[in-house]
């Protein structure tokens, strides 16, 4: 029996915009006339409104602030940053791929020694970057993390009042969407029984297209919901889950004081509650225990719950002591339970002053991250890729399809095995937000897609956003998942597509249209796979390499800028993370068998061999004169080296990837 403290959050943060609007004035702005009673069926009276000046990032940065000025850890105390947040809106018109949120949090507020990077899994994006962060306090791998999101959405209430033809419409829900910030630091607790006693989430995939969010086909980005079919299964999903997680911790149905649910509408948790009750066959939901904290917030979708506990607890509703039940559904269909129990966190959070000291913000120093080293080696199973080409045309999932099921080819699981399903792309057909990728290719591969799964085999599916380092950033997830006992395999995907290419050939990105996929699994021996991590952040880099879409604009376009010395800023981190990796893992570049460089071309391989005084030789290069493979440069490379006999059995690797942020990743691989 495992007697550890569970793992409590020690701060929460919350910011909400000032400017309020109502959802008479959000019906008033829509082009067409709405014939729908929009607040009586939601509960929604107001909800707050970025845009003007405050964008994503600033949510999230504001959120920030306010959780560090209720914790006992500075930002150079934490080891891990998450943020979760669907919408990269960072500016007028421009939504923000390369880097990650994570990455410039990191540089601003002094996360000198976090691991950072960005994940997506529509609203449950905040349970699952704590998920996360919990496996890896439960490893051992960390003492403490932050998850952030900052949810700037009502730019998708703006799109609709333009689109909407009328209250039937798919396009409806983003009429009921508020804007505002979250986040809460995580840590081991000190006292057993407080935290959360069970935390699980699942993806069913087949239902991934009842709500996608994308780019608009007039200008903007737009949500499409198919609100009868998702609210339908996620009512049924929902409820089975909250009720076996109950049943696994031994809580009797009527010993939590509150349900907090994705805050949707009234009607949608009036019925999910009601679900409930009829499979108990008794009122144990109720008004006295549901939270509903819809009227003056709308949905914020991956904050809400968090907005809802921070709400309840300055208004003396959720006191120490008491047990929560987080029922988490969102798009994809993502569904899960937090069962929890606080302890002081509200004492604290009530006794500090209305005005409180601001964090500290400065530029981060190049120190290094909390390194990752574990006795569990995570071993490649089997990898799929597509054939390099000159020119590719595929659609991104059309190519993860292909890739993926060559991989599940090659191997002796099938895709019911598949306990974690990762994406690690960037750059994606129609600019989808929404729900996470792995999702949809879950979906496609129909991998333990549907609910109730009859074997009790489920996965977990969402992305890793976080630039061409994203692949290694998974990686790193797998192998936490897997030591924590989450999970005992995972599949790891990406795919790039360039939407510039089919626009304008001039504006094409500098990067290969391809996918891959490998599958990973713990070693019993405990010999082969990954073992030690590293990421190394340079100071004063986080503008050297950025992306985004111009999404206002009258030909909608992905703008790219680059340093003219960014390779030199590649290979000067390369040599750096490089030296710490090998000294903290106790080895000597000479005992490196082969090394695995970012497939950016052979070219820049030929000169990080130079900076490295390898031989290149021992460098695998499968760029050509590029473009870059980026998330897929070390699959291709690895399964180059595996097919063509370049490494065998007690060999030793050494994996590289850069990216922007800048991001140096490295790990050891054994053979």
């Amino acid at each position: 029996m495992d007697l550890r403290p569970n793992t409590i959050m020690e701060s929460l943060g919350i910011y909400l915009p000032p400017e309020a609007r109502t959802t008479g004035e959000v019906l008033k702005g829509c082009r067409n006339e709405v014939r729908f009673p929009l607040e009586k069926a939601t509960g929604i009276r107001t909800r707050r409104v970025a845009g003007v000046s405050e964008f994503s990032i600033d949510l999230a940065r504001k959120a920030v602030t306010d959780c560090l000025s209720y914790s006992r850890h500075s930002a150079a105390g934490i080891d891990v940053l998450i943020c979760c947040n669907i919408s990269r809106y960072d500016a007028p018109g421009s939504i923000s791929f390369e880097p990650s949120t994570a990455a410039k949090l990191r540089a601003e507020f002094g996360f000198a020694n976090a691991l950072v990077f960005d994940i997506t899994n529509a609203c449950a994006g905040m349970f699952t970057g704590i998920y996360i962060v919990d496996a890896m306090i439960r490893s051992g791998a960390v003492r403490r993390g932050m998850v952030v999101s900052g949810e700037y959405i009502t730019h998708l209430t703006q799109t609709a009042q333009r689109e909407l033809s009328g209250f039937m419409d798919a396009r409806l829900a983003c009429l009921t969407l508020g804007d505002a910030g979250a986040a809460v630091v995580l840590e081991q607790g000190s006292v057993p029984g407080t935290g959360f006693v069970d935390l699980q989430l699942q993806t069913f995939g087949k239902y991934s297209p009842y709500c996608v969010a994308k780019a608009a086909t007039t200008s903007g980005m737009i949500m499409y919901t198919d609100a009868l079919r998702l609210t339908d299964v996620g009512i049924r999903s929902g409820a089975k889950h909250a009720l076996d997680a109950l049943q696994r911790a031994a809580w009797a149905p009527e010993s939590f004081q509150h349900l907090v649910m994705h805050q949707t509408s009234t009607m949608t948790m009036n019925s999910a509650r009601n679900e409930i009750n009829r499979k108990l066959n008794s009122p144990v939901c109720h008004d006295g225990n549901t939270i509903n904290n819809l009227e003056d917030r709308g949905n914020t979708a991956s904050t809400a719950h968090l907005i809802a506990l921070g709400d309840q607890v300055r208004q003396g509703r959720i006191n120490t002591g008491d047990r929560i039940v987080f029922s988490v559904t969102a798009s994809g269909l993502t569904t899960g339970t937090g069962l929890y129990v606080l302890d002081d966190l509200p004492d604290r959070l009530r006794a500090l002053p209305a005005i409180k000291s601001p964090a500290t913000i400065g530029q981060a120093s190049a120190i290094p991250a909390a390194k990752f080293t574990t006795s569990a080696f995570i071993r490649c199973e089997s990898i799929g890729i597509l054939p390099i080409q000159p020119a590719l045309s595929g659609h991104s999932m059309e190519m993860l399809v292909t890739a993926a099921n060559d991989c599940l080819a090659r191997s002796r699981y099938d895709a019911n095995a598949i306990g974690l399903l990762l994406y690690a792309g960037v750059y994606r057909d129609e600019y989808l937000l929404e729900p996470a990728y792995a999702s949809l290719l879950a979906g496609e591969l129909d991998m333990n897609a549907t609910a109730p799964a009859a074997d009790h085999r489920q996965t977990l599916a969402f992305d890793i956003f976080n630039g061409a380092v994203g692949w290694l950033n998974a990686c790193l997830v797998a192998q936490q998942m897997i030591t924590a006992g989450n999970t005992a395999t995972a599949m790891i995907v990406a795919a790039e597509t360039d939407n510039n290419a089919r626009m304008a050939e001039s504006d094409a990105l500098e990067i290969r249209e391809t996918a891959s996929a490998i599958i990973l699994e713990a070693d019993p021996a405990g010999r082969q796979g990954f073992s030690d991590f590293h990421f190394y952040y340079p100071a004063g880099t986080t503008e050297a390499y950025t992306s985004c879409y111009r999404s206002e604009e009258a030909r909608p376009l992905l703008c790219t800028e680059k340093s003219e010395a960014l390779e030199s800023i590649y290979i000067n981190g390369i040599t750096i993370a490089v030296k710490e990796l090998l000294e903290s893992s106790g080895l000597e570049l000479n005992q490196i068998t082969r090394l695995f460089p970012p497939q950016l071309s052979t070219a820049f391989i030929e000169n990080v061999s130079k900076a490295l005084a390898v031989p290149v030789e021992k460098m695998i290069d499968v760029a050509g004169d590029g473009p870059d493979l980026f998330t897929s440069s070390v699959p291709y490379a690895i399964k180059y080296a595996l097919d063509n006999q370049q490494v065998k059995p007690g060999d030793i690797g050494l994996i590289i990837t850069v990216g922007s942020g800048i991001q140096i990743g490295c790990a050891i691989y054994h053979f």
